[in-house]
């Protein structure tokens, strides 16, 4: 029976570590073909920037905990002990004989006080405030990091989408290039052509394959470039997987709704209120300089000797007081004029600043709207330059076959139907592109 439980037992154990086994093996992430939504969570895990902005917000959060301590009592322990010696008083002069005085040698005191702010006109509690959106602040700036960060890897992954695209491309051409050969070489064969038209579309694939290299090139060091984005360690390479990334249909609201959107989500506007927030508390706080300060706070010791008392006797005595404090500061009636009128001229700069940024914001929202339309039209412009290279090239080629054109002519019309290819690749990217930064802009990337 104890057999069998044992062997129950470890088959329980060796599946639980196969599940186990299984959940990490699926938490994997395939960096030979990585996502982007894969990409965009390892960069917000991973990059430097965004773990300093993290940082930063807890660090705001700490300072305001901090700050609410401050209305707790102040408690402080004190103790001494003094050896006096004997008095000599010089009653005919310094240098005359002095008479000497026995006194009580030994002194010490054991003391606790405590003390409480009760009103400190306002300052405790507008710091607090502060302090509150100092971390609101801090919040928002982490959520612009992690959007930028976004866009930024976005923009990485189109601009590889964009390479391997044209690669592609290149090497569907240089397939062609290679039948073309074959072609002019047969015809070179039954000398219809001159061995030169042989070695002008010999040229034509060089160039293609020299072509085809650079992008490969450039391929490499733009992954290589979001290894570094994502923070990634190590020697292990990275190939993005941008299957999928451009969408053809592409909805966009009225420009009216889209600046509404962006006023209501943007990071930047929202800082600028919040820093407006700061300069009124400033203002509350500097103008707290007239009002009086109110403390309470008491104290309880011990002592020896007994100093309360004259001539002062040989015994320890305890004594505990308890009070209020107030203080007004004069002074503040004529030190803190310019202090308030700088309040105020804060606080009428960051109003001022309020009114730019959001301009500002309304003419980017417009200029990325502008952008993204432009795109739009480029890509019809763009399909129907592609439909008249195409014809033309059939067109040319259908003639070099008869001789009734030249090679050259070919060649050209080749290179204007590939350049065709390339800039409709290119704009349709672009398009995608104008897109995201559209929604980087208003706020909802």
């Amino acid at each position: 029976m104890k057999m069998i439980f044992d062997a129950c037992r470890y088959q329980c154990i060796a599946l639980c570590l196969l599940l186990i086994s299984s959940s990490i093996h699926s938490q994997v992430i395939d960096y030979q073909h990585l996502s982007l939504q894969q990409a965009v969570e390892i960069g917000l895990k991973n990059n430097k920037n965004i773990l300093i902005s993290h940082l930063k917000q807890t660090m705001s959060e700490t300072k305001e905990k901090d700050l609410k301590m401050e209305k707790l009592p102040d408690i402080e322990f004190h103790t001494s002990y003094n050896q006096v010696t004997n008095l000599f008083q010089h009653e005919n002069g310094v240098f005359g004989k002095a008479t000497k005085y026995d006194v009580i040698n030994g002194m010490y005191d054991f003391t606790i006080s405590a003390s409480i702010p009760v009103y400190m006109g306002g300052k405790i509690k507008n710091t607090e405030k502060k302090a509150s959106i100092d971390s609101e602040i801090s919040t928002l700036k982490t959520q612009l990091d992690e959007r930028q960060l976004k866009m930024e890897i976005i923009t990485a992954f189109l601009q590889i989408h964009h390479l391997k695209e044209q690669q592609d491309l290149i090497q569907d051409k240089m397939k062609e290039d290679s039948v073309n050969i074959k072609q002019v070489k047969a015809l070179k064969a039954n000398g219809v052509v001159t061995f030169n038209e042989v070695l002008r579309t010999s040229l034509q694939l060089s160039n293609h394959k020299m072509s085809w290299t650079e992008l490969d090139n450039d391929v490499q060091i733009a992954e290589h470039k979001l290894k570094t984005l994502l923070s990634l360690q190590g020697n292990e390479e990275i190939h993005a997987d941008t299957k999928d990334l451009v969408s053809e249909n592409v909805h966009i609201p009225y420009i009216d709704e889209l600046t509404e959107t962006a006023l209501d989500k943007n990071e930047s506007v929202e800082i600028t209120k919040k820093n407006l927030s700061l300069k009124q508390l400033d203002q509350k706080i500097v103008k707290a300089n007239y009002l009086p300060k109110i403390t309470a706070g008491g104290e309880y010791f011990l002592k020896y000797p007994n100093m309360m008392f004259f001539p002062p006797e040989p015994y320890a005595y305890r004594l505990g007081m308890i009070g209020v404090n107030l203080t007004y500061p004069i002074e503040s009636l004529y030190k803190n004029k310019y202090k308030m009128q700088e309040a105020k001229e804060n606080i009428d700069l960051a109003k001022l600043q309020i009114e730019e940024k959001e301009e500002d914001l309304k003419h980017d929202v417009y200029q990325a709207y502008k952008k993204f339309e432009e795109t739009e039209q480029k890509v019809s412009i763009a399909e129907e330059a592609i439909n008249e290279a195409k014809e033309n090239y059939r067109i040319v080629k259908t003639k070099y076959v008869n001789k009734l054109s030249l090679i050259t002519e070919l060649i050209d019309a080749d290179n204007s139907y590939l350049e065709a290819q390339s800039n409709l690749i290119s704009v349709k990217i672009n398009r995608q592109l104008k897109y995201y930064q559209l929604q980087y802009t208003i706020g909802n990337l």
